[in-house]
């Protein structure tokens, strides 16, 4: 099992579309894809006043299930995000595998 993890900064004064967003939409849609299997959605705990953070964990079972999100799907389901929140938020990815449960 891998981990396809995304932290996300958002500035406070989006916080709650983008809460609302992924809850509602983004995080189905990318399960929909059939690259992962489920996923988590995290606010990180922060001492920053301007800033929420978020973590949004995919899981899934084979580096291909990962390719494949990258080459036939991330384009667009990223694009719908920017379109939504341009300038922002940032954002960074790490790729993780699970070794032990």
């Amino acid at each position: 099992m891998y981990i396809y993890s995304v932290k996300c900064r958002v500035n406070n004064e989006v916080a709650t579309a983008w809460e609302s967003f992924f809850i509602d939409k983004h995080l189905d849609d990318l399960v929909k894809t059939g690259c992962f299997t489920h996923y988590e959605f995290i606010e990180l705990q922060s001492d920053d006043p301007m800033s929420t953070y978020y973590v949004s964990n995919y899981y899934y079972k084979t580096p291909e299930d990962l390719e494949r999100y990258t080459t036939e799907f991330a384009d667009e389901l990223r694009h719908d995000v920017v379109s939504r929140f341009k300038g922002k938020f940032q954002v960074s990815r790490d790729i993780y595998e699970v070794l032990s449960k």
